[in-house]
């Protein structure tokens, strides 16, 4: 086994007392204090109460929020990880299953990991440099692995080919079929415990990419897609484990992974012996059953914000100090369909954005948000204070008018506005319609039940799946095919130095918004509600503004 690091011993000290104990850690019961100076003690049951029913807790097919934030404080480890509120590290990334954030070479296209030699599985196998690879290369099966991020895709040096239906995929296909495996094989390597991953171009956030779940280790022997393809199967590499099965519609108990070791995990604490997750109640059961605060709902969180006519009896002093409203880093967002013959034009989209009233949006729609003219989020580092727009909140039909007119735009410019229908969107859309009138628009509102038809924009939200402007504006300069946005992305994300790079995002979030390429309208918040016998409780603005599970603790 390797020596420990300076980063093992810190962790170590944090869960003095426990350390001699594995094999009958769900009975240790040592306290001690954590950030917030409330007493902490292992055991009791946390109980998780969902408003929708998971998708995948296979990490390579999760794609949403909640179940991501779940798993990488649960069940899964992976290379880095974002630091836990309240363990004494500094907001930021920290190593998890590599002994260091990384080190990068060849200019940002090679990065180097070394794993850990005593992170174990819950059969006790320990997690080696095979497992990670193959677990990255799972991505690639998009014949069976659906969902989920697809990083490891779009940045890995593999090249790109032409499928039977002319479209371009990948020349990997991933571990089931094999083909391309040669490629894959050159793109990421094992000596011993070190992982090393060769990019297409230069990535300097790669070590936050690879905390993401796409980037988890999976066993080979364990890999339920050579049989049955459970998307909601668990074999855990943290310290909870499925005890059973998933049972959709239902929901799953996670007990202790007998042999992970507090001492060799710097990032979770896992406090309760158990995790009881209840899924696919209503909203409005959740946020009444958390108000309630009885028998099992007493040590019970949720990642599912309560519903606005419920915010008076949030107020009251019971609930009130039960209560988080964190950022999330979700923006809504109009996307301009720049192949569209009415959108083509620069000055048309830039009349757009300067005339979209977004008090009006956020007040209608009733959500707790806030108006923004960033992509970027307030928890993202880089985002630029000033408004790019050059227009209050409310819009300035008059100032876009007079652009429409100044390019000899003829109006009304006729749009259609695609968008998911909800009761809260059709309200936010109609109340953007009477800005849109004064400045020249003719907009038709058009519900679409799935995805996007032949609109000319689209309602639409953005969010950072790690904390940085690489995990949002690369994939909108894309979509615009505007080679001069696409080399100002590219540049960014070649920038080593992390405050400059940061700049360089924030610059190019105001230049995309600017111009109209995209048109946000809020950030929103959340507003969490929990029972009164969860403690050390924490949001983590890093997960999204989620709960964070590495840290919480409720009574045994």
């Amino acid at each position: 086994m390797t020596a420990p690091t300076a980063r093992r011993v810190f962790a170590a000290a944090l869960a003095v007392g426990c350390a001699s104990l594995v094999s009958i850690l769900s009975a240790c019961t040592t306290k001690q204090a954590d950030a917030t100076g409330i007493p902490t003690q292992r055991g009791g049951t946390l109980h998780v109460l969902l408003d929708r029913r998971v998708q995948a807790w296979d990490p390579q097919r999760i794609g949403t929020q909640a179940e991501s934030a779940f798993a990488v404080r649960t069940f899964v480890r992976t290379l880095t990880s974002q630091a836990s509120a309240g363990t004494g590290f500094l907001a930021g990334l920290v190593g998890d299953l590599s002994t260091t954030t990384g080190v990068a070479q060849d200019g940002g296209r090679t990065w180097i990991f070394s794993i850990v030699s005593d992170a174990p599985w819950q059969d006790g196998r320990f997690v080696s440099c095979a497992d990670v690879k193959y677990g990255v290369s799972r991505s690639f099966a998009t014949d069976r692995i659906t969902g989920g991020t697809h990083y490891a895709r779009d940045l890995l040096a593999i090249p790109s080919t032409t499928d039977a239906q002319g479209r371009t995929v990948s020349a990997y296909q991933g571990p089931y079929s094999g083909l391309g495996q040669a490629f894959y094989d050159r793109a990421v390597t094992c000596d011993g415990q070190e992982i090393t991953f060769h990019l297409k171009a230069p990535r300097f956030d790669f070590d936050q990419v690879v905390s993401l779940p796409e980037f988890a280790p999976a066993r080979q022997d364990q890999d339920t897609d050579r049989t049955n393809r459970d998307p909601l199967s668990v074999f855990a590499s943290g310290p909870y484990m499925l005890e059973g099965v998933w049972k959709p519609g239902e929901g799953g108990r996670f007990v202790r992974n007998r042999k992970w070791i507090a001492r060799d995990d710097p990032v979770r604490s896992a406090w309760p012996d158990v995790i009881e997750v209840e899924e696919g109640l209503s909203t409005t059961t959740v946020a009444q059953r958390l108000l309630d605060s009885r028998a099992d709902d007493l040590t019970a969180i949720t990642p599912s914000d309560a519903p606005v006519a419920m915010d008076g009896q949030l107020q009251t002093p019971d609930a009130a100090r039960r209560v988080t409203r964190p950022d999330s880093g979700v923006v809504d967002v109009l996307l301009p369909n720049v192949s569209a013959p009415a959108m083509a034009d620069p000055s048309v989209r830039r009349a757009f954005a300067m005339a979209t009233d977004r008090q009006r949006y956020t007040v209608a729609d009733g959500s707790p948000m806030t108006p923004t003219t960033s992509v970027l989020s307030r928890v993202l580092p880089g985002r630029r204070a000033a408004d790019p727009v050059e227009s209050p909140p409310t819009g300035n039909p008059a100032a876009a008018r007079a652009v429409l007119a100044g390019a000899g735009v003829g109006t009304p410019v006729r749009l259609r506005l695609g968008y998911a229908p909800s009761e809260a969107a059709t309200r936010a859309m109609n109340a953007l319609l009477p800005s849109w009138d004064r400045a020249g628009f003719a907009v038709t509102l058009v519900p679409e039940a799935s995805g996007s038809g032949a609109v000319d924009v689209e309602l639409s939200q953005v969010y950072a799946a790690y904390p940085g402007g690489g995990a949002v504006l690369p994939a909108l300069v894309q979509r615009l095919a505007d080679p001069g946005l696409s080399a100002a992305a590219s540049a960014a994300a070649a920038t080593n130095d992390l405050p400059a790079r940061n700049r360089a995002w924030g610059e190019l979030d105001a230049t995309l918004t600017a111009a109209g390429d995209v048109v946000p309208l809020a950030e929103r918040q959340r507003v969490l509600l929990r029972g009164t016998g969860v403690e050390a409780y924490q949001d983590n603005v890093l997960l999204g503004g989620l709960p964070d599970l590495a840290g919480i603790t409720v009574h045994p």
